[in-house]
């Protein structure tokens, strides 16, 4: 019950937070101030932060409704929620696609070795060290895999096999989640 408030209850982010913590991650955050507000249909694709995003009952951005952004249409109240299509817009978003292939070119250039690309992608994308199973499991991820019938090169199945440990990682409850 959380009696003696010695923590702050769990609660999910808000959803212009999780765009803008996706462009935080990767290095496009703009953090201009002020300005002219931005179209909806820029929204995923505008690196401004969300708060610029233009909303009004028939200019919602889809990504930022998905996780519960304001309701203009009932006062701007936020009604939280936990379904599904956050994790595939999350895993699936043009978005996200192209914030974790930013992320991980930008790490795969400083970590040469899979174990230090795995450690500091946690490092930037959660924000804490990973635990001995979560390091095992992330080097059993990375561990090169080259079927008989590979048509792509092993550099190229390396650096997916980074991205998708990104999106994963952008997929964790720590990354939505306040504690």
């Amino acid at each position: 019950d959380n009696v003696f408030l010695w923590r702050m209850n769990s609660r999910r982010i808000e959803a212009e937070a999780v765009r803008d913590n996706l462009l935080y991650v990767s290095g496009d955050l703009d953090p201009a101030f002020g300005g002219p507000d931005i179209d909806h249909n820029l929204g995923l694709t505008s690196k401004r932060r969300s708060l610029y995003l233009r909303i009004a009952a028939e200019k919602e951005v889809e990504f930022l409704k998905i996780f519960d952004g304001p309701a203009v249409t009932e006062c701007y109240e936020r009604r939280p929620s936990v379904m599904p299509q956050q994790a595939l817009a999350l895993a699936n978003s043009d978005l996200a696609l192209a914030e974790a292939r930013k992320l991980a070119k930008s790490l795969a250039d400083n970590s040469p070795s899979d174990d230090a690309f795995a450690l500091r992608a946690f490092e930037r994308v959660l924000g804490r060290q990973p635990t001995r199973d979560e390091q095992k499991l992330c080097a059993e991820f990375l561990a090169p895999k080259t079927p008989a019938d590979a048509k792509e090169k092993p550099a190229s199945l390396r650096e997916r096999s980074r991205e998708n440990l990104i999106l994963v990682l952008l997929n964790h409850n720590d990354f939505v989640t306040v504690r």
